[in-house]
C-alpha cells in the first residue's frame, strides 16, 4: 500500500507497510518508520487517515491502521506488545520501538487487536 503526498514544492511516496504510526503534531503529522525514521508532513492525521482508508479500498485489502484517539494512528500489524502497566505499545522492530500512551488507548488496541487476529 502507498500513498501519495504532494506539496508545493514535492511529491512524496510512502510505502505504508514501512510506517509503524502516525502521530499529530499541532498543524503536523509525524510518519514513524520502522527503520527509526520519522518524516513531518503539514496536514492534519484526519487527512492521511482518509488517504490510507482510500489506498486500502482502492487495493482491496483490509487495513491494518487504527485510529487511536485525536493524535495516533496505527499500523497494527507491527504491534507486538502492549503492556498496560508501562503504558506502553511495542513494536515488532529491530531493535523494538516503544510508544507510551495512555490506558484508555491501549484498552482500545488490545480490544481490536484481540478481535481481528
Amino acid at each position: 500500500m502507498k500513498i501519495i503526498i504532494e506539496s508545493r514544492d514535492e511529491l512524496r511516496v510512502v510505502d505504508l507497510s514501512e510506517v509503524l504510526y502516525l502521530q499529530a503534531s499541532r498543524n503536523y503529522t509525524d510518519f514513524h518508520f520502522a527503520d527509526g525514521r520519522m518524516k513531518s508532513e503539514l496536514s492534519n492525521l484526519s487527512v492521511f487517515q482518509a488517504k490510507v482508508e482510500e489506498c486500502s479500498r482502492r487495493e482491496q485489502i483490509p487495513n491494518p491502521f487504527l485510529r487511536l484517539g485525536r493524535s495516533l494512528l496505527v499500523n497494527t500489524s507491527y504491534v507486538e506488545l502492549i503492556s498496560m502497566k508501562l503504558q506502553k505499545i511495542g513494536f515488532r522492530t529491530q531493535p523494538p520501538i516503544y510508544l507510551s500512551t495512555t490506558k484508555n488507548l491501549l484498552s482500545e488496541l488490545k480490544q481490536y487487536i484481540s478481535n481481528h487476529q
